[in-house]
């Protein structure tokens, strides 16, 4: 059975979290059609595999068990939304420059690992962590509306007001291999197997 399968950090500092649901709730509170992120979801992507079999998944983490890296100090800076900031459907919390070129590394490291499986990026590497997915249609207008109905302009204002609020600083030193089953509630995540920094593979 294929499952879909992606590799991930996740965020681990408490206050960071609550800084980033704080945020959170206060798009929301526009009257987002938006699915919120849950806290035990907040991660960055480093590569998305696809659907898989359990196979392959074993190619993958015999390609990764021995994969050495550094724990990865982060700083969490700045809101940002994919495509655009007036017409998102992805508003996420970003990191700094510095932060940024460690987690390219690393990101980098996985996809050299895993190109001999067929595995390569098809765009360039952004780290971002996902706080809401914007939906695009809307069955309950008196309860909730789609960014467009917010307003293109009052919504990127909105997230131009964050555009480089600081929510914390983290250590990162787990990789994880996470399964996702899409639920009609959303996506369900479940931990494969993890690498962790400099001693390479870890539980499950």
């Amino acid at each position: 059975m294929n499952m879909r399968v992606f590799i991930a950090m996740d965020v681990k500092d408490e206050g960071s979290i609550a800084n980033m649901l704080k945020v959170q709730r206060e798009f929301m509170s526009l009257g987002l059609n938006a699915k919120p992120v849950s806290k035990e979801q907040l991660h960055f992507t480093l590569l998305f595999l696809g659907e898989i079999d359990s196979i392959m998944l074993e190619r993958v983490k015999e390609r990764l068990s021995n994969m050495i890296f550094e724990p990865v100090n982060v700083v969490y800076r700045g809101v940002g939304a994919f495509p655009s900031m007036k017409h998102p459907r992805i508003i996420w919390v970003g990191v700094d420059p510095n932060t940024t070129s460690k987690l390219t590394d690393i990101a980098r490291g996985v996809e050299d690992r895993l190109k001999p499986l067929g595995f390569k990026s098809d765009k360039q590497f952004t780290p971002h962590i996902t706080l809401l997915r914007v939906k695009e249609g809307n069955s309950n207008r008196t309860r909730s509306r789609r960014s467009e109905d917010v307003g293109g302009d009052a919504l990127a204002t909105a997230i131009g007001k964050h555009s480089s609020t600081y929510f914390g600083s983290d250590t990162l030193d787990e990789i994880k291999v996470k399964k996702s089953d899409l639920m009609r509630e959303g996506p369900v995540y479940t931990d494969m197997f993890s690498i962790k920094a400099s001693s390479g593979l870890g539980s499950k």
